[in-house]
Formats: structure tokens, sequence, C-alpha cells
């Protein structure tokens, strides 16, 4: 059985990383069907989202308030993680809000690293427990 490190390290760090990718490139126009891949959200999607929030068209500045309000895994992983953005350490119902991750298996994962606070730079020893 993989563990949650993997899904980190094979699916969302990738992601976040070409995400990021696209945010820095100051694009005027992005394509719909690209970031919809990205995002895991239907081009249907990212058009209702475009027109609650008045705007029309996507630039790589867009990005971020299609995230955060797109209904996608990756999406509440950017939401939940902005609610922490200044937060040196992490508890146990930390780590489960942010990444949906069932509250005790990650505590069971504190107890045998022997910590009840971890940093994100920790997080890859953690998650290799889940």
């Amino acid at each position: 059985m993989k563990s949650f490190f993997n899904l980190y390290y094979d699916e969302i760090c990738p992601t976040l990383k070409a995400i990021d990718i696209m945010i820095k490139s100051n694009d005027e126009s992005v394509d719909i069907n690209e970031l919809s891949y990205l995002l895991h959200i239907t081009p249907a999607e990212i058009n209702k989202i475009l027109e609650f929030k008045h705007l029309n068209k996507i630039s790589s500045e867009i990005i971020p308030t299609i995230m955060l309000n797109g209904s996608s895994y990756i999406c509440k992983i950017f939401k939940k993680s902005l609610s922490y953005y200044n937060c040196n350490t992490y508890q146990p119902k930390d780590i489960s809000y942010i990444y949906n991750i069932d509250k005790e298996k990650v505590e069971n994962a504190f107890k045998k690293l022997n910590l009840k606070e971890i940093s994100s730079v920790n997080l890859p020893e953690l998650f290799k427990l889940i």
C-alpha cells in the first residue's frame, strides 16, 4: 500500500509546482483546458467561478482566485493551507484538516515520531508513516 508520502510527492507536489510556474509566468491569457487539467476541475467549473467573480478572462494572476473557489482536492489543499500560512509548526489536527487525512492516522504517525508538533520541512517523514 502506498503511503501518503507517495501521493504527496508523486501527485500533489508536481501539480503545485506546475501551477506555481503558470502563476509566475504572468501570462495575460491562460489556456482553460491546461488549467482545468492542473486543477482537476472542469472548464465549466472554471467558467462558473469566473462568472461568479465577474471576471472576463483567465490570466496567471487570476489562478489563485480560481483555486480558492475550486472544488478539487488540490484547490482545497491550497485554500486550507493559506489559513496556516504564518504557522511555523503544525499539530496533528492541522495536518488532518489541510490534507483531509484521517486524524487518527496522523496522530499515530506523530506518536511514532515522538512529536507533538512538526514543521513543514519534516512533513515528508510524517507522510511516510501515513
